[in-house]
């Protein structure tokens, strides 16, 4: 997969990369995209925010907590370098002011350690019902791009939203986006074994992500104004559903949940997937053992 000057040489790629992420295979990942960070670290839950619905679907809290920027630059991104392979920087902020802060640290502090960067697009949670717009995408895209320059990779990462994915990666692509990735999390509520429990209101990733991921990207890759690759994310856990993404249009995949419930998973995947060779044809594409 090509993003700008950056080859990745495998379409595996892992997602929201463990802070200590130990064992053997990692080197022959795509690329690895870190947790998603704030500029400022966000109070809330660790894992325990973290349920397991059924065995392969996971539902994350929406009061789970972000590391800041700066820990990730001072201690985590070593560590995650230390494998060999791109590292890109995942971030998200509350508004554009906060993108184009954030954009402006990374820089500042690692632009040339840091391979890219994924810009996290999310539905705010507030009362107001604020609606995500083509243009709140298309600005913040903007802003990460005029704080890290033209050759910087950006990846657009939005919400499962088959209706709406079209707009808003049109929007990342008018705002300078490198590629897209298709999905992050669908909202969901999980009610507790304990009835006397509170229901958990987050976002679901893992299996029952994945038809929505799949069709998202669909979409994506059947848009002919949309010239972005994509990368195809939610409930990749086995070489058949890598091929499902890439049948579907991606170019390559990220393993989270997966990773998360099976330790080794995307490394055992990339070296299951790794002899796969593109073929760019019309959308969407095609690839060939």
């Amino acid at each position: 997969m090509q993003l700008g000057t950056l080859t990745l040489q495998n379409p595996i790629c892992l997602a929201a990369a463990s802070w200590q992420l130990e064992g053997a295979g990692y080197e022959r990942l795509g690329a690895i995209f870190t947790r998603t960070v704030t500029m400022e670290p966000r109070p809330g839950r660790y894992e325990e925010g973290i349920w397991q619905v059924n065995e392969q679907t996971l539902l994350n809290a929406t009061n789970m907590r972000t590391e800041s920027a700066e820990i990730l630059v001072q201690e985590h991104l070593p560590r995650l370098r230390r494998h060999g392979v791109p590292v890109l920087v995942s971030i998200t902020a509350p508004g554009i002011p906060g993108f184009r802060k954030i954009a402006r640290y990374l820089q500042r502090e690692v632009g040339s350690l840091m391979a890219g960067v994924e810009i996290y697009i999310a539905q705010p949670d507030t009362a107001g019902g604020e609606a995500l717009s083509a243009k709140f995408v298309r600005e913040a895209t903007q802003a990460v791009r005029n704080e890290l320059g033209p050759a910087a990779v950006l990846v657009v990462k939005l919400p499962p939203w088959p209706e709406h994915i079209r707009g808003l990666a049109l929007g990342a692509q008018e705002g300078g986006a490198t590629a897209l990735a298709a999905t992050n999390l669908l909202k969901a509520l999980h009610l507790p074994d304990d009835a006397t429990a509170a229901p958990v209101a987050g976002g679901l990733s893992g299996e029952a992500l994945r038809p929505v991921a799949l069709r998202c990207v669909w979409e994506l890759a059947h848009d002919a104004r949309i010239t972005l690759p994509i990368f195809g994310t939610g409930g990749v856990f086995t070489a058949a559903h890598v091929t499902d993404f890439l049948r579907c249009g991606a170019s390559a995949v990220q393993v989270g949940s997966g990773e998360w419930l099976e330790p080794g998973l995307s490394a055992r995947l990339a070296a299951e997937c790794g002899h796969l060779i593109p073929e760019t044809v019309s959308s969407p594409t095609v690839w060939k053992s």
